[in-house]
Protein backbone atom coordinates (compact mmCIF):
# COMPACT_ATOMS: atom_id res chain seq x y z
CA UNK A 1 0.00 0.00 0.00
CA UNK A 2 3.01 2.31 0.32
CA UNK A 3 6.19 2.99 -1.62
CA UNK A 4 9.59 4.44 -0.66
CA UNK A 5 9.54 4.56 3.12
CA UNK A 6 11.99 7.14 4.49
CA UNK A 7 12.51 7.92 8.18
CA UNK A 8 12.47 11.71 8.43
CA UNK A 9 12.08 12.57 12.09
CA UNK A 10 11.20 10.88 15.41
CA UNK A 11 7.60 9.61 15.27
CA UNK A 12 7.26 10.95 11.71
CA UNK A 13 7.52 9.19 8.39
CA UNK A 14 7.36 10.30 4.78
CA UNK A 15 5.31 8.09 2.45
CA UNK A 16 5.10 8.18 -1.33
CA UNK A 17 1.66 6.93 -2.38
CA UNK A 18 1.14 6.20 -6.07
CA UNK A 19 -2.43 5.56 -7.15
CA UNK A 20 -5.31 6.22 -9.48
CA UNK A 21 -4.22 3.95 -12.34
CA UNK A 22 -0.63 5.12 -12.82
CA UNK A 23 1.99 3.21 -14.85
CA UNK A 24 5.67 3.49 -13.95
CA UNK A 25 8.47 2.07 -16.09
CA UNK A 26 10.58 -0.53 -14.32
CA UNK A 27 14.21 -0.76 -15.45
CA UNK A 28 15.17 -0.78 -19.14
CA UNK A 29 13.39 -2.69 -21.93
CA UNK A 30 14.45 -6.25 -22.76
CA UNK A 31 14.85 -7.10 -26.46
CA UNK A 32 15.25 -10.10 -28.74
CA UNK A 33 15.53 -10.68 -32.47
CA UNK A 34 15.45 -13.39 -35.12
CA UNK A 35 16.17 -13.35 -38.85
CA UNK A 36 16.15 -15.66 -41.86
CA UNK A 37 15.91 -15.55 -45.64
CA UNK A 38 15.32 -17.80 -48.63
CA UNK A 39 15.70 -17.21 -52.36
CA UNK A 40 12.63 -16.94 -54.54
CA UNK A 41 12.72 -19.06 -57.70
CA UNK A 42 12.58 -17.18 -61.01
CA UNK A 43 12.40 -18.95 -64.36
CA UNK A 44 13.00 -16.40 -67.10
CA UNK A 45 15.19 -15.72 -70.11
CA UNK A 46 15.49 -13.31 -73.02
CA UNK A 47 13.60 -15.33 -75.63
CA UNK A 48 10.75 -17.81 -75.44
CA UNK A 49 8.02 -19.42 -77.49
CA UNK A 50 4.31 -19.65 -76.79
CA UNK A 51 2.74 -22.79 -75.35
CA UNK A 52 -1.03 -22.87 -75.84
CA UNK A 53 -3.35 -23.64 -72.93
CA UNK A 54 -7.03 -24.52 -73.60
CA UNK A 55 -9.51 -27.34 -73.07
CA UNK A 56 -8.04 -29.79 -75.54
CA UNK A 57 -4.56 -29.55 -74.02
CA UNK A 58 -3.40 -31.09 -70.78
CA UNK A 59 -2.84 -28.81 -67.78
CA UNK A 60 0.67 -27.35 -67.86
CA UNK A 61 2.95 -27.59 -64.87
CA UNK A 62 6.26 -26.40 -63.52
CA UNK A 63 8.23 -28.22 -60.80
CA UNK A 64 10.31 -26.67 -58.04
CA UNK A 65 12.15 -27.82 -54.93
CA UNK A 66 12.11 -25.90 -51.67
CA UNK A 67 15.22 -24.91 -49.75
CA UNK A 68 16.20 -26.75 -46.58
CA UNK A 69 14.27 -24.28 -44.42
CA UNK A 70 11.63 -24.68 -41.75
CA UNK A 71 8.40 -22.62 -41.60
CA UNK A 72 8.26 -21.98 -45.34
CA UNK A 73 5.00 -21.09 -47.08
CA UNK A 74 4.01 -20.17 -50.62
CA UNK A 75 3.62 -16.39 -50.78
CA UNK A 76 2.58 -16.02 -54.44
CA UNK A 77 3.18 -17.32 -57.95
CA UNK A 78 3.82 -14.99 -60.90
CA UNK A 79 3.21 -16.32 -64.41
CA UNK A 80 4.05 -14.73 -67.77
CA UNK A 81 1.12 -15.11 -70.17
CA UNK A 82 -1.15 -13.48 -72.70
CA UNK A 83 -4.66 -13.91 -74.15
CA UNK A 84 -5.14 -14.89 -77.80
CA UNK A 85 -8.52 -14.51 -79.48
CA UNK A 86 -11.60 -14.31 -77.24
CA UNK A 87 -11.40 -17.14 -74.70
CA UNK A 88 -13.87 -17.20 -71.80
CA UNK A 89 -13.84 -18.99 -68.47
CA UNK A 90 -11.38 -19.29 -65.63
CA UNK A 91 -7.69 -20.09 -65.38
CA UNK A 92 -6.77 -22.04 -62.24
CA UNK A 93 -3.34 -22.22 -60.60
CA UNK A 94 -2.84 -25.09 -58.15
CA UNK A 95 -0.17 -26.68 -55.96
CA UNK A 96 0.37 -30.44 -56.37
CA UNK A 97 2.81 -32.94 -54.94
CA UNK A 98 6.04 -33.69 -56.76
CA UNK A 99 4.77 -36.50 -58.97
CA UNK A 100 1.44 -34.86 -59.78
CA UNK A 101 -0.65 -37.53 -58.05
CA UNK A 102 -2.39 -35.32 -55.48
CA UNK A 103 -3.52 -31.71 -55.35
CA UNK A 104 -2.42 -29.94 -52.18
CA UNK A 105 -4.05 -26.50 -52.43
CA UNK A 106 -5.58 -23.88 -54.70
CA UNK A 107 -3.21 -20.97 -55.28
CA UNK A 108 -5.47 -18.65 -57.26
CA UNK A 109 -7.59 -18.14 -60.34
CA UNK A 110 -8.28 -15.53 -62.98
CA UNK A 111 -11.03 -14.68 -65.46
CA UNK A 112 -9.25 -15.27 -68.77
CA UNK A 113 -11.13 -12.44 -70.50
CA UNK A 114 -9.23 -9.97 -68.26
CA UNK A 115 -5.81 -11.20 -69.36
CA UNK A 116 -3.96 -8.80 -71.65
CA UNK A 117 -3.24 -9.60 -75.27
CA UNK A 118 0.33 -8.44 -74.58
CA UNK A 119 2.79 -10.59 -72.66
CA UNK A 120 2.28 -9.73 -69.00
CA UNK A 121 3.29 -11.12 -65.61
CA UNK A 122 0.29 -11.95 -63.38
CA UNK A 123 0.28 -12.63 -59.64
CA UNK A 124 -1.65 -15.49 -58.05
CA UNK A 125 -1.82 -15.11 -54.27
CA UNK A 126 -3.21 -17.83 -51.96
CA UNK A 127 -6.12 -16.77 -49.75
CA UNK A 128 -4.71 -18.77 -46.81
CA UNK A 129 -1.37 -20.14 -45.67
CA UNK A 130 0.09 -22.91 -47.83
CA UNK A 131 2.87 -24.44 -45.76
CA UNK A 132 5.73 -26.20 -47.52
CA UNK A 133 8.13 -28.86 -46.30
CA UNK A 134 11.88 -28.28 -46.53
CA UNK A 135 13.88 -29.86 -49.37
CA UNK A 136 10.69 -31.09 -51.06
CA UNK A 137 9.65 -31.08 -54.72
CA UNK A 138 6.24 -29.69 -55.73
CA UNK A 139 4.40 -28.86 -58.95
CA UNK A 140 2.59 -25.67 -59.96
CA UNK A 141 -0.29 -26.63 -62.26
CA UNK A 142 -1.91 -24.17 -64.70
CA UNK A 143 -5.33 -25.38 -65.87
CA UNK A 144 -7.85 -23.83 -68.29
CA UNK A 145 -10.77 -25.97 -69.44
CA UNK A 146 -12.24 -23.57 -72.00
CA UNK A 147 -11.23 -22.03 -75.33
CA UNK A 148 -9.89 -23.70 -78.45
CA UNK A 149 -6.89 -23.55 -80.77
CA UNK A 150 -7.82 -20.01 -81.84
CA UNK A 151 -8.96 -18.75 -78.46
CA UNK A 152 -6.50 -19.69 -75.75
CA UNK A 153 -4.06 -18.57 -73.07
CA UNK A 154 -0.47 -18.34 -74.23
CA UNK A 155 2.17 -19.35 -71.69
CA UNK A 156 5.75 -18.17 -72.11
CA UNK A 157 8.11 -21.16 -72.32
CA UNK A 158 11.88 -20.61 -72.21
CA UNK A 159 13.35 -23.43 -74.26
CA UNK A 160 16.92 -22.58 -73.27
CA UNK A 161 16.19 -23.41 -69.63
CA UNK A 162 13.27 -25.76 -70.21
CA UNK A 163 10.93 -23.78 -67.97
CA UNK A 164 7.71 -21.80 -68.13
CA UNK A 165 7.99 -18.09 -67.40
CA UNK A 166 7.30 -18.19 -63.69
CA UNK A 167 8.41 -16.76 -60.36
CA UNK A 168 7.67 -18.73 -57.20
CA UNK A 169 7.82 -16.54 -54.09
CA UNK A 170 8.07 -17.71 -50.50
CA UNK A 171 7.54 -16.37 -47.00
CA UNK A 172 7.98 -17.69 -43.46
CA UNK A 173 4.95 -18.49 -41.28
CA UNK A 174 4.32 -19.53 -37.68
CA UNK A 175 7.86 -18.57 -36.66
CA UNK A 176 8.42 -18.15 -32.92
CA UNK A 177 10.73 -15.88 -30.95
CA UNK A 178 11.09 -16.33 -27.20
CA UNK A 179 12.23 -13.50 -24.94
CA UNK A 180 12.99 -14.29 -21.28
CA UNK A 181 13.14 -11.57 -18.64
CA UNK A 182 13.29 -11.06 -14.88
CA UNK A 183 10.74 -8.94 -13.03
CA UNK A 184 11.78 -9.32 -9.42
CA UNK A 185 9.83 -6.73 -7.43
CA UNK A 186 8.17 -6.51 -4.02
CA UNK A 187 5.66 -3.73 -3.42
CA UNK A 188 2.14 -2.56 -4.10
CA UNK A 189 2.49 -2.14 -7.87
CA UNK A 190 1.11 -4.80 -10.20
CA UNK A 191 3.51 -6.14 -12.82
CA UNK A 192 2.59 -5.29 -16.40
CA UNK A 193 4.39 -5.72 -19.74
CA UNK A 194 4.24 -3.72 -22.96
CA UNK A 195 5.69 -5.24 -26.14
CA UNK A 196 6.54 -3.62 -29.47
CA UNK A 197 7.65 -5.51 -32.58
CA UNK A 198 9.00 -4.86 -36.07
CA UNK A 199 9.69 -7.02 -39.10
CA UNK A 200 6.74 -9.41 -39.16
CA UNK A 201 3.00 -9.86 -38.73
CA UNK A 202 2.36 -11.10 -35.19
CA UNK A 203 -0.32 -13.80 -34.99
CA UNK A 204 -0.04 -14.70 -31.29
CA UNK A 205 1.74 -13.71 -28.07
CA UNK A 206 1.87 -15.72 -24.87
CA UNK A 207 3.14 -14.58 -21.46
CA UNK A 208 4.12 -17.54 -19.27
CA UNK A 209 1.73 -19.63 -21.34
CA UNK A 210 -1.20 -17.21 -21.11
CA UNK A 211 -2.60 -16.15 -24.50
CA UNK A 212 -2.34 -12.37 -24.94
CA UNK A 213 -3.75 -12.27 -28.47
CA UNK A 214 -1.78 -10.41 -31.13
CA UNK A 215 -0.48 -7.64 -28.88
CA UNK A 216 0.72 -7.28 -25.31
CA UNK A 217 0.11 -3.89 -23.72
CA UNK A 218 0.57 -2.50 -20.24
CA UNK A 219 -3.22 -2.24 -19.91
CA UNK A 220 -3.57 -6.05 -19.91
CA UNK A 221 -3.44 -8.19 -16.77
CA UNK A 222 -0.73 -10.85 -16.80
CA UNK A 223 0.25 -13.60 -14.36
CA UNK A 224 2.25 -12.10 -11.49
CA UNK A 225 5.70 -13.70 -11.48
CA UNK A 226 9.37 -12.90 -10.93
CA UNK A 227 10.34 -14.31 -14.34
CA UNK A 228 8.58 -14.26 -17.70
CA UNK A 229 8.88 -16.12 -20.98
CA UNK A 230 7.22 -14.15 -23.76
CA UNK A 231 6.71 -16.10 -26.99
CA UNK A 232 5.90 -14.25 -30.22
CA UNK A 233 4.45 -16.16 -33.17
CA UNK A 234 4.68 -14.28 -36.46
CA UNK A 235 4.62 -14.46 -40.25
CA UNK A 236 7.03 -12.67 -42.54
CA UNK A 237 5.67 -10.57 -45.38
CA UNK A 238 8.33 -11.66 -47.88
CA UNK A 239 11.11 -14.18 -48.37
CA UNK A 240 13.36 -12.54 -45.76
CA UNK A 241 12.84 -10.99 -42.37
CA UNK A 242 14.53 -9.56 -39.30
CA UNK A 243 11.99 -9.71 -36.51
CA UNK A 244 12.66 -7.75 -33.31
CA UNK A 245 10.69 -7.52 -30.09
CA UNK A 246 11.18 -5.07 -27.24
CA UNK A 247 9.43 -5.50 -23.90
CA UNK A 248 9.09 -2.68 -21.37
CA UNK A 249 8.32 -3.62 -17.79
CA UNK A 250 5.77 -1.49 -15.94
CA UNK A 251 4.42 -1.22 -12.42
CA UNK A 252 0.72 -0.42 -12.32
CA UNK A 253 -0.71 1.33 -9.27
CA UNK A 254 -4.46 0.83 -9.38
CA UNK A 255 -5.45 1.75 -5.81
CA UNK A 256 -7.61 4.89 -5.83
CA UNK A 257 -7.87 5.70 -2.10
CA UNK A 258 -5.83 5.59 1.09
CA UNK A 259 -6.69 6.20 4.78
CA UNK A 260 -4.95 6.70 8.11
CA UNK A 261 -5.56 3.03 8.84
CA UNK A 262 -3.81 2.05 5.61
CA UNK A 263 -0.84 4.17 6.60
CA UNK A 264 -0.98 2.97 10.22
CA UNK A 265 -0.48 6.49 11.59
CA UNK A 266 -2.50 8.77 13.86
CA UNK A 267 -2.08 11.91 11.73
CA UNK A 268 -1.28 12.52 8.06
CA UNK A 269 -0.49 15.70 6.13
CA UNK A 270 -0.08 16.39 2.43
CA UNK A 271 3.42 17.43 1.40
CA UNK A 272 3.29 17.30 -2.41
CA UNK A 273 1.06 16.13 -5.25
CA UNK A 274 2.51 15.25 -8.65
CA UNK A 275 -0.30 14.67 -11.14
CA UNK A 276 0.09 12.12 -13.92
CA UNK A 277 0.01 12.64 -17.66
CA UNK A 278 -3.79 12.97 -17.68
CA UNK A 279 -4.04 15.31 -14.70
CA UNK A 280 -6.70 14.43 -12.18
CA UNK A 281 -8.87 15.26 -9.19
CA UNK A 282 -7.76 14.32 -5.66
CA UNK A 283 -10.52 14.43 -3.03
CA UNK A 284 -9.80 14.98 0.68
CA UNK A 285 -11.97 13.34 3.37
CA UNK A 286 -14.84 12.57 0.99
CA UNK A 287 -15.60 16.27 0.60
CA UNK A 288 -16.12 17.61 -2.95
CA UNK A 289 -15.42 21.08 -1.55
CA UNK A 290 -11.88 19.90 -0.81
CA UNK A 291 -11.12 18.58 -4.29
CA UNK A 292 -7.66 19.43 -5.59
CA UNK A 293 -7.62 19.66 -9.37
CA UNK A 294 -4.37 19.36 -11.31
CA UNK A 295 -3.45 19.47 -14.97
CA UNK A 296 -1.17 17.03 -16.76
CA UNK A 297 2.15 16.57 -14.93
CA UNK A 298 1.42 19.50 -12.61
CA UNK A 299 3.09 19.55 -9.16
CA UNK A 300 1.51 21.17 -6.11
CA UNK A 301 3.58 21.56 -2.94
CA UNK A 302 2.35 22.23 0.60
CA UNK A 303 5.37 23.85 2.23
CA UNK A 304 3.94 26.74 4.21
CA UNK A 305 0.59 25.32 5.23
CA UNK A 306 -0.65 22.22 7.00
CA UNK A 307 -2.95 20.04 4.92
CA UNK A 308 -4.20 17.27 7.23
CA UNK A 309 -6.42 14.46 6.02
CA UNK A 310 -8.04 11.21 7.11
CA UNK A 311 -8.63 9.90 3.59
CA UNK A 312 -7.36 10.65 0.08
CA UNK A 313 -9.17 9.48 -3.04
CA UNK A 314 -8.46 9.89 -6.72
CA UNK A 315 -11.81 10.82 -8.27
CA UNK A 316 -10.22 10.93 -11.73
CA UNK A 317 -6.73 10.57 -13.06
CA UNK A 318 -3.90 9.73 -10.69
CA UNK A 319 -0.40 10.54 -9.61
CA UNK A 320 2.12 10.51 -6.78
CA UNK A 321 1.46 11.98 -3.35
CA UNK A 322 4.07 12.67 -0.66
CA UNK A 323 2.59 12.27 2.81
CA UNK A 324 3.94 13.11 6.27
CA UNK A 325 2.57 10.56 8.71
CA UNK A 326 2.79 10.94 12.48
CA UNK A 327 2.59 7.84 14.64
Amino acid sequence: MTELLIVSRPRGRIFKWIGGGIYKEYLDPVSGSKSDSVDNILYSDTSFYEDKLYSATSPKHESFTTADKQNLALERVRIEMRRVGSPTGTLYVELWDGDGSSKIADIGSKDVSTISTDWTWYDFVPSSKIKLDPSTTYRIYMRYDGGDSSNYIGLAYYDSIGRYGMEICFKFVDVTLRVDLDFIYSGTGERRLDASTTGGAVTKITANGQDAGTDLTKEEKIPQADNYSIVFTFDSVSNSYTFTASIQRYLYYAKTSITLDDLDVSEAHLQEIEFGGDGGVLRIDDSPDSDIVGSANETIQFTDILAPFRKLEWISGGGEVLILGVE
